[in-house]
């Protein structure tokens, strides 16, 4: 073959690879564009509000161990409930917003539950407190048979 046809060949060989990678791009763009959501990609507007926690149910947050820990106690929880997941959110002095997350799981026909939260984080026995200013944001989420409900109220400590 001679030196012109090899570089023909190159040539046409470069525009056909570059016509298949535009190709292949523009095909996983608009796959990846056209796919649909997922259950848990659903945007956050779509999703209606949780329901709120019946009047019944009374919660407490009262401080512990010299504001470093908070005693949280929830009465009348509603019968077939499952699990309480809690998130707790504050600011603090030197670290800014901080928060404690967890899920109570509960024994059937519990309507009571007791429980002491650190406000900091700890490790192999050594802990660090928070300093926390101002009200601690508490947010329950109750779940069971009869689906899922909301508790949630800011507390002055």
């Amino acid at each position: 073959m001679q030196q012109e046809d090899k570089k023909k060949w190159m040539h046409w060989g470069g525009i056909v690879l570059v016509i298949i990678i535009v190709v292949v791009g523009a095909f996983l763009l608009i796959n990846r564009n056209n796919k649909s959501p997922s259950q848990n990609e659903q945007p956050l507007q779509n999703q209606a509000p949780l329901p709120k926690v019946d009047s019944s149910v009374t919660v407490s947050l009262n401080p512990a161990s010299g504001k470093r820990e908070v005693v949280l106690a929830v009465d009348n929880i509603p019968g077939q409930t499952s699990t309480i997941d809690y998130e707790l959110s504050y600011q603090t002095v030197s670290q800014g917003l901080q928060g404690v997350i967890g899920t109570i799981h509960l024994g059937s026909g519990e309507s009571s539950y007791k429980k002491s939260i650190t406000l900091g984080t700890c490790s192999t026995g050594t802990c660090i407190y928070h300093e926390v200013v101002g009200s601690i944001s508490l947010s329950l989420k109750f779940s069971g048979g009869y689906g899922q409900k909301i508790f949630e109220k800011d507390f002055q400590i």
